[in-house]
């Protein structure tokens, strides 16, 4: 299923502030927040953002990660997979390489590990 059909699917309509929202997230790789969104998009309201993002979570369009800080971070992702969170810069790496755990009849919305990232850690 392409993400078209994903959006209409969900019965959203596919208007250009959502459009480029996706393109934006699409061309990111790793999770940005809505701070790092707006140097993309300046023009962005913020209210229409995380709407957006509220209901592109709740229909797994997209995938939302909250840091140590309380910031919500967004990515355009067809699966849940691991995230790294650097304590010391905030970083977010995303850990698609490891494979998450099968935990049965668990619904697995976020796997989150912390510690310094390879650059806070020589430092």
């Amino acid at each position: 299923m392409t993400l078209d059909e994903k959006i209409t699917q969900n019965g959203f309509r596919l208007t250009a502030p959502r459009k480029k929202i996706l393109s934006i997230l699409g061309a990111q790789h790793h999770p940005i927040s809505f701070e790092e969104y707006t140097l993309l998009d300046p023009i962005i309201d913020k209210s229409t953002f995380y709407r957006t993002m509220q209901a592109f979570e709740k229909a797994d369009i997209i995938h939302g990660i909250e840091s140590d800080e309380g910031k919500r971070y967004y990515e355009l992702s067809e699966t849940v997979h691991p995230h790294f969170i650097c304590q010391k810069c905030h970083s977010i790496t995303c850990l698609e390489s490891i494979t998450s755990p099968n935990l049965g009849r668990y619904q697995i919305d976020s796997i989150v590990y912390k510690g310094k990232c390879p650059l806070c850690s020589d430092s």
